[in-house]
């Protein structure tokens, strides 16, 4: 089986919901592309080596006497280039072995290639079934569901079941009916209850279509009252059985809060068999399963949707919040939109936002919309010029700066660019049409401010300081970016003498705070206490904060995108979009009568476009394609070209190249066993290949937390002021192990032995540590999760994902991260050491298609100056200031050799080399070469084996091939020296429970 290959893509970046990334990076210089250069030279190139001749006629290192200016330039270069490059030649690593290992491997060797096969294990799944269906999960199903097929001429189950309602509504054999209409009438809420003016006209039009958009503002209570107006309907009419309403949402907290409101609203306690409950990712209250209102995150419709295609089981679905065009919502629209050619009693309510509502209704055949009127209070609006013009009329003392550098975007993306080419253009006029209404010093410090991208928060202070002293009680929330604009303003705000009181609450909300601090934003002050909020876009949407007053739209969010030329992810802070700003403004207005303040003009307002570009056109597509094979929802490209706004050709190309690459889909495009498991896991494919190995090697528990970290988030938080404190915490952490992965399976491994002391040190292991508790234990939770797919998969005995059995190799260091380069392979960097004489300086870093690039500073390796190798594995890189690599671990030749791409021996002038993949080169003997290759073909068609027909190594059988060749491999990665170092020792795993002990 092949572990990987050249020119695959890096993983994608997510957006917003990573945690740190895309944060606090300073600009790094870098190199240029390396084309097909070699490693060692692609600096020199870089700086514009290649010209001038050839050291002769120079003699002792000088540069020829005939070259002139820029050549000579050009010359030293291209000569250090060479100096360089023969240098780093003879200072590649040795892959070597001791005399007793290269006999043992050899006999080793010629034992396996003419022993018998092994059978396979009893339990051991066919290959043939790897075509979309899970034995595992239809053995598992407690109740069959009964599929809906198409287009047949006898009673479907739903219509029987309805016709024998009309006949006989006291059938009590009848499993999920009532009895009677009173049974069905007592389900509904308790009380009288006035129904909104147009709820007849929403039920009536719902009954009569089979897809209708709803529309409203935030609000406005669509998400609460229309999935009740339908069950409340079925119920009067004594059809409650015949209803089940699933409604989904995009954050797993609105899923959970809006059954909670419903079910309080109808008096009845959420989930426990009643009439209103929720689904989410590791956690549900179920209602009962007919004449209900279930709440869930899409990614469960996706999942229900293997074993039910059809969703027989659900009368009315419900997709709110469509308007976001999150991957997942976009991915099932178009799934519906096929769907609903076989399911013809099923009814789809679409829920979004007014400014787009008609796009949807189109891409379903000009369906009907109904518009639900918003209960907000007025909102003023002010832009840069009001904002301006106001402080133009204070004294001159209290006027902030209005420095250069705010209003222009900068971005790469060609449409992107033409916008900013049309604002320069325009801009002389709309200069001019101002004059009758500002002055002239407003006009010309708006024109002062259109030079570049950066936030002016000395502005925005003014602003907050000017509401405090002129306007009425009342929150303040202001939207910025990311972390490093809210740390900068909050550190404004402090060093203002006012704001240091105790009449002000300020708040940064973002996901590297701790919950705990965050959890005050939904408090209300003491009265005289002013309440200020920093928060990214997560206050647009995701949480309500009821009693802001005024708002401060910053005017930027940050975002990210997939460059298909450049096969890199990007995160830059762009113009927010008209919906942004709509719901931005939204906020201000809850409880009373508000005031929007933008910090962007009238002509920018006019060209900001109606909505962000849909996440499936600006984000890798790989996880996207697994799922649509599993889904057996046809070709990938002819799926994803039906969607509502597809994605390019070149994004969908890159994907299925990047999974054949993987060994996930053949040539064919059809999942192989590895990409059929790779889509059963709910992660990234890299993450998911890294699991499968962990459970083969047997490591399974600290690979575990490694990859729920990476899919999740890492459980370190950084409090405001805190920042360097905190990074030496995590370099403690790391212990020295020169990995980001490893530094997060300490943290965890302290967490658990202090939780199991008790809840005290849990807390002040977590405090001391800047470790978020709630995203340990999300992460365990999450472990639990996978081991169970595993288990039903067949890869491991126990769902517990510290069985002995499975974690036999957890201690061992050097495994986890040839584990590690398993999954993220290709994603490697090269290391080359600092050559100041004077002092140690941090190490320089190169990737293959980048050039130089920088370690993220959050990294507990941005700063290390010595390395045991030089190569190291990366979960993420990104183009934000610079190209940076995020989450690296420092890896050894072995790692590479056997779980990275393919072998190949060669002749380099004197050296006997062994490369992979061609580009990443040791040194090593010939006879030791081959034997590493064939090791390495050995290790491949077992794992091949192990992924088509999954079962447990038997670790205690030292007898079976598994066994002999896994030991081999694995004695070689642990017993590897780095070149020139001392041994090594295995670092301890055990974590102080407090720093002073």
């Amino acid at each position: 089986m092949s572990h990987g290959g050249a020119n695959r893509r890096g993983r994608r970046g997510g957006g917003g919901g990573g945690g740190w990334r895309g944060d606090r990076e300073p600009r790094c210089e870098r190199g240029g592309n390396w084309g097909s250069s070699s490693w060692e030279d692609q600096e020199e190139h870089s700086r514009g080596g290649g010209g001038g001749g050839g050291r002769g006629g120079g003699g002792r290192g000088r540069h020829p006497p005939h070259l002139k200016g820029r050549e000579i330039g050009l010359w030293y270069a291209k000569w250090g280039g060479m100096k360089r490059n023969e240098a780093e030649r003879k200072s590649r690593a040795v892959v070597q072995m001791d005399e007793s290992r290269e006999q043992h491997i050899t006999q080793l060797l010629n034992s396996v290639q003419r022993g018998p096969p092994q059978e396979a294990h009893p339990s051991a799944l066919p290959y043939h079934y790897f075509d979309g269906d899970d034995p595992a999960e239809q053995q598992q199903k407690p109740v069959k569901v009964t599929k809906i097929e198409p287009k047949v001429e006898r009673e479907t189950e739903r219509e029987e079941m309805k016709r024998k309602v009309e006949e006989d509504p006291n059938d009590r054999d009848l499993e999920y009916l009532f009895q009677d209409l009173a049974d069905d009438l007592a389900l509904a809420p308790p009380g009288p209850r006035t129904d909104p003016f147009y709820t007849k006209e929403l039920v009536g039009l719902i009954e009569a279509n089979r897809v209708v958009v709803v529309s409203g503002e935030t609000g406005c209570g669509k998400t609460t009252q229309v999935t009740q107006f339908i069950l409340d309907d079925y119920i009067q009419r004594g059809l409650g059985s015949l209803c089940r309403v699933v409604c989904t949402q995009p954050r797993r907290i609105s899923a959970i809060s809006v059954a909670e409101r419903v079910a309080a609203e109808r008096a009845e306690p959420v989930g426990e068999g009643r009439s209103c409950g929720y689904q989410i990712r590791l956690q549900s209250r179920l209602p009962r399963k007919q004449g209900s209102v279930l709440y869930c995150t899409t990614g469960i419709i996706l999942q229900w949707l293997r074993s039910d295609p059809c969703l027989s089981s659900i009368s009315h679905l419900v997709l709110d919040e469509i308007h976001e065009r999150n991957l997942q919502s976009d991915v099932l629209l178009t799934i519906v939109k096929d769907l609903l050619r076989t399911r013809d009693d099923l009814k789809i309510i679409l829920m979004s936002a007014t400014l787009n509502a008609d796009k949807f209704s189109k891409y379903f055949g000009n369906c009907p919309m109904i518009h639900i009127p918003g209960y907000t209070f007025p909102v003023k609006e002010y832009l840069l010029e009001d904002v301006v013009e106001m402080f133009r009329q204070q004294q001159q003392d209290r006027r902030p700066r209005f420095r250069r550098g705010f209003m222009q975007g900068q971005s790469a993306w060609p449409e992107k660019e033409q916008k900013e080419a049309e604002y320069k253009e325009s801009w002389p006029c709309y200069a001019r049409t101002l004059r009758d209404r500002y002055s002239d010093s407003t006009i010309d410090a708006l024109e002062m401010m259109d030079e570049d991208d950066k936030i002016n928060l000395e502005l925005i202070a003014a602003l907050i300081r000017h509401i405090v002293m002129n306007e009425d009680d009342g929150a303040i929330l202001v939207f910025l970016p990311g972390w490093d604009n809210i740390s900068s303003l909050n550190d404004l705000l402090m060093a203002d003498q006012m704001f240091k009181s105790d009449k002000f609450i300020i708040i940064p909300l973002h996901s590297l705070m701790p919950t705990v601090s965050q959890t005050q934003v939904f408090k209300r002050p003491p009265p005289g206490v002013r309440k200020i909020v920093i928060a990214t876009n997560i206050a647009e949407t995701s949480i309500t904060i009821d009693d802001v007053v005024y708002v401060i739209d910053g005017g930027k969010i940050k975002e990210t995108h997939f460059d298909t030329q450049n096969n890199i992810s990007t995160m830059t802070a762009e113009w927010v979009s008209l919906a942004n700003a709509k719901q931005r403004k939204g906020r201000a207005g809850r409880v009373s009568p508000g005031k929007c303040y933008h910090l962007y003009n009238g002509l920018r307002a006019s060209l900001l476009d109606s909505y962000q570009l849909p996440e499936i056109q600006r984000t890798p597509l790989e996880e996207l394609c697994l799922q649509i094979k599993i889904l057996k929802l046809g070709p990938i490209a002819s799926f994803l070209r039906k969607s509502l706004d597809p994605p390019s050709d070149r994004a969908i190309e890159l994907a299925i190249t990047h999974l054949m690459d993987l060994n996930a889909l053949d040539h064919n495009e059809e999942l192989t066993p590895l990409g059929f498991h790779l889509a059963r896991l709910p992660v990234e494919p890299h993450i998911g290949k890294m699991i499968l190995f962990g459970a083969l090697l047997g490591c399974l528990d600290p690979v575990l937390t490694i990859a729920t970290s990476l899919s999740f988030k890492d459980p370190f938080f950084i409090p405001l002021g805190k920042e360097k404190i905190a990074d030496q915490r995590r370099k403690i952490l790391s212990q020295n192990s020169r990995s980001d992965h490893l530094t997060v399976v300490n943290a965890f491994s302290g967490w658990e032995e202090a939780k199991r002391r008790g809840y005290k040190y849990e807390r002040e292991f977590c405090w001391d540590n800047f470790l978020s508790a709630n995203t340990l234990q999300m992460l365990q939770n999450m472990k639990g999760q996978f081991a169970e797919h595993l288990l039903a998969a067949g890869f491991v005995s126990s769902k517990d994902p510290k069985d002995p059995r499975a974690n036999i190799n957890s201690d061992n260091e050097k495994l986890l991260k040839a584990v590690i380069v398993a999954g993220l392979y290709p994603k490697v960097a090269k290391i080359r050491p600092s050559l100041h004489k004077k002092r140690p300086m941090p190490v320089k870093v190169y990737t293959k298609s980048d050039g130089k690039v920088c370690i993220h500073p959050k990294s507990v390796n941005a700063e290390e100056t010595q390395f045991h190798y030089t190569w190291l594995i990366y979960h993420l890189k990104m183009r934000t200031s610079s190209i940076f690599l995020y989450d690296c671990t420092e890896v050894s030749p072995f790692s590479l050799l056997f779980f990275g791409g393919d072998i190949s021996i060669q002749k380099d002038k004197d050296q006997d080399t062994i490369a992979v993949d061609e580009w990443i080169i040791f040194q090593s003997p010939a006879r030791i070469a081959h034997l590493v290759k064939n090791l390495k073909k050995e290790l491949d068609m077992l794992l091949e084996e192990k992924i088509k027909r999954p079962c447990p190594v038997d670790w205690s059988d030292r007898s079976s091939k598994d066994c002999a060749v896994i030991s081999a491999i694995v004695d070689l990665i642990t017993t590897q020296e780095s070149p020139g170092a001392a041994p090594s020792r295995e670092p301890s795993r055990k974590i102080p429970q407090h720093w002073d002990d």
